[in-house]
């Protein structure tokens, strides 16, 4: 009985010290980041665009993808977002390029013409999370580009 009662404290000490110093410093979050995004077509029935996603893993493990989360506005409009199941294992230490295409229709298109037309140029918001079995990891990129008459 007393080595049951030992054995469980000791079980709780190497557990509570793992929890304040050890298990986060064990895993490194990995790194998201936008390589490109290009616009497609634009028309009165709506558009289309895609992205780049980089994901790098740091850690000397393999970590899964599960999918991604994701919101495109475009001269301060949304239009476009939606949430995509993607299952993608992404080695240790390696990166991984995940496409991730957009399309937006009229009902959306509508409120963002008068300005599109007034400015002459497209700006763009984008926003998401990269979803991992323990945490989700966000990510966002803006910019813009100006429409030829």
């Amino acid at each position: 009985m007393i080595k049951k009662i030992i054995t469980i404290l000791a079980l709780i000490a190497l557990l509570s010290g793992c929890s304040s110093t050890g298990i986060k410093d064990l895993v490194e979050q990995p790194k998201v980041s936008i390589e490109n995004v290009q616009m497609g077509k634009l028309s009165l029935s709506g558009g289309s665009a895609r992205f780049l996603l980089k994901i790098e893993n740091p850690n000397r493990f393999p970590i899964p993808l599960q999918g991604f989360d994701y919101g495109l506005r475009l001269n301060g409009v949304e239009v476009a977002n939606g949430t995509r199941e993607k299952k993608v294992t992404i080695g240790g230490g390696e990166s991984q390029i995940v496409e991730v295409p957009l399309v937006f229709s009229f009902s959306n298109m509508v409120s963002l013409l008068p300005n599109l037309l007034s400015s002459g140029s497209l700006k763009y918001d984008l926003k998401g999370s990269i979803h991992f079995p323990w945490f989700n990891l966000p990510f966002s990129r803006s910019g813009g580009t100006s429409l030829s008459r």
